[in-house]
């Protein structure tokens, strides 16, 4: 009897508790995976898009000097310079403007080396960046001249991996050079090369700062399918073979070396191909856990389930042994042992709710859970639509920049106001209701003011006066000063024709700091 009450029992309590378990932790793992795919398609498009922005600003470097640079009258200027030994006032003024086109890009791009201009001479002279006119022998770095001897009729941008050495006592560093052969359409072939030296380094951790999980190696190849910039995981162990990858246009597992990756691909329109390439078991690294969880549970369903089934069998028996102590001693006609007030209760009735009301709290816990994480993750694509808005805004602030110089071939006015409109943006933007040191609220307002003098042709100036030391410590409401002086400018502008002026004073007083704007 004992045996088959235990076996009913635990037919009973056990399935019930475990099936829930066995379905809720399945379907989490499935929908787990289903979203981690998502997001990682959804990842890579970001990642493809920011890295084709920063690879496009080097192509487009390369492009706006073979523009500048390829015109057959500056190809031939160019040639006359370093085929001499003389030069006249003419073409030492030309010289120093090719130097200024090459001195600019280099000097103000923080991963741009160097950068090379050479025309066929007998003197291997050319032009570089930071140095001016130069002979080959005895340069720090000669070995660009045998990639170029080796592309006499190349005519598309190609690109090799080099160490150089910028200076004699230094130790060399990795650069990847970008060739673009100057064709003249006078000779109808190439007379000429454009050299730019880009640090492999500087590109390299730019990428390593876009990756989004662990161990994720980022590739970008050239268009003979050689790696021209890649990350290194934190291992440090190369992936073999990356050059093998068939191309895809969407995510495909491949297998190498006996590990399995997740690999993304993207062809830009340069040509160049980015591949991300991530391990699988990095990625599967909370369905694994899910599961674990899962079987963890169940196991100790299982136990609970034994014991649980032991206790009600035990009483079970207990009760049925007392019931027919009851018949016999009925049926003898002896007095009827004592019963307590507990067991007069429905005691299997008792039971079958308090699981019933046991499984109800467990799934509605469940539903919680799952409605707290909607909720958290719902809060956590907000905070990022937040964040990649701003910075979306800076982007393309910077892409109009670059254009406008492209256009122009030099910083103007109109460059100007997009730097010192970026730099306002991001002052306004970033945490606007903190307090922020007075002098960079200083800063702010002398930015705003550069922007209207520009918009105004100079019809104000602005007149600050101030001790810097003595307001090196305060703090003030951000955006406080640009309000003020705007105001000063709206009305003084508008009701007199003379150049106006705007006097800024600010000086700390015992307990606070006065503020005057004066016109």
């Amino acid at each position: 009897m004992r045996t088959r009450f235990f076996i009913k029992n635990l037919l009973l309590f056990l399935f019930p508790l475990l099936i829930p378990v066995i379905i809720l932790g399945t379907l989490s793992i499935v929908v787990t995976k289903q979203y981690i795919q998502g997001e990682i398609n959804k990842n890579n498009l970001v990642l493809f898009n920011q890295i084709d922005r920063n690879m496009e600003l080097i192509v487009d470097e390369m492009n706006s000097l073979n523009v500048s640079l390829g015109n057959s009258e500056v190809v031939f200027r160019l040639g006359e310079i370093m085929r001499t030994q003389t030069l006249t006032l003419e073409n030492l003024r030309l010289m120093k403007t090719m130097l200024n086109y090459i001195n600019g890009p280099s000097n103000a791009k923080p991963y741009m080396e160097s950068i090379y201009v050479y025309v066929n001479n007998p003197y291997r002279q050319f032009l570089a960046s930071g140095e001016g006119l130069v002979r080959l022998q005895g340069f720090n770095d000669p070995s660009w001249m045998d990639s170029f001897a080796a592309h006499p009729d190349r005519t598309a941008i190609w690109t090799e991996s080099r160490r150089i050495r910028r200076y004699s006592f230094e130790a060399p560093v990795a650069v990847t050079t970008l060739y673009q052969n100057l064709v003249s359409n006078v000779q109808n072939r190439p007379s000429g090369v454009i050299v730019l030296n880009i640090d492999t380094g500087y590109i390299e951790k730019l990428l390593a700062d876009m990756t989004t999980y662990p161990d994720q190696q980022i590739f970008v190849m050239d268009e003979s399918g050689s790696p021209v910039f890649q990350t290194h995981t934190q291992t440090g162990s190369p992936i073999p073979d990356i050059g093998r990858i068939p191309y895809s246009d969407h995510s495909a597992n491949w297998k190498t070396g006996g590990t399995t990756y997740l690999v993304s691909q993207f062809k830009a329109k340069s040509g160049w191909t980015y591949i991300s390439v991530t391990p699988r078991l990095s990625l599967n690294r909370i369905p694994f856990q899910l599961s674990a969880l899962t079987v963890f549970f169940v196991l100790l369903s299982f136990v609970l389930g034994l014991a649980l089934t032991w206790l009600l069998t035990q009483r079970s028996v207990r009760h049925i042994r007392r019931i027919i102590e009851l018949i016999k001693h009925a049926e003898a006609g002896a007095p009827l042992p004592e019963t307590d007030s507990v067991r007069k209760t429905d005691e299997y009735g008792y039971i079958a709710q308090r699981i019933i009301k046991n499984f109800i709290e467990r799934h509605y816990l469940s539903a919680q859970l799952s409605e707290k994480k909607y909720k958290l993750r719902t809060a956590e694509l907000l905070a990022l639509q937040a964040q990649i808005n701003p910075h979306f805004l800076f982007n393309t602030l910077e892409t109009i920049y670059w254009k406008v110089l492209g256009l122009t071939g030099k910083p103007n006015e109109a460059n100007r106001m997009l730097e010192n409109l970026s730099a306002l943006l991001k002052y306004s933007l970033d945490t606007p209701n903190e307090i922020v040191p007075l002098a960079q609220e200083i800063e702010s307002a002398k930015t705003y003011i550069r922007i209207q003098q520009i918009r105004y042709k100079d019809r104000f100036e602005a007149i600050w006066q101030y001790d810097i030391e003595e307001l090196q410590d305060a703090g003030i409401a951000r955006l406080l000063l640009q309000p003020l002086i705007e105001n000063c400018m709206s009305h003084g502008l508008r009701e007199q024709e003379v150049k106006l002026r705007i006097k800024i004073k600010l000086a700390r007083l015992p307990g606070h700091i006065r503020i005057a704007v004066i016109d």
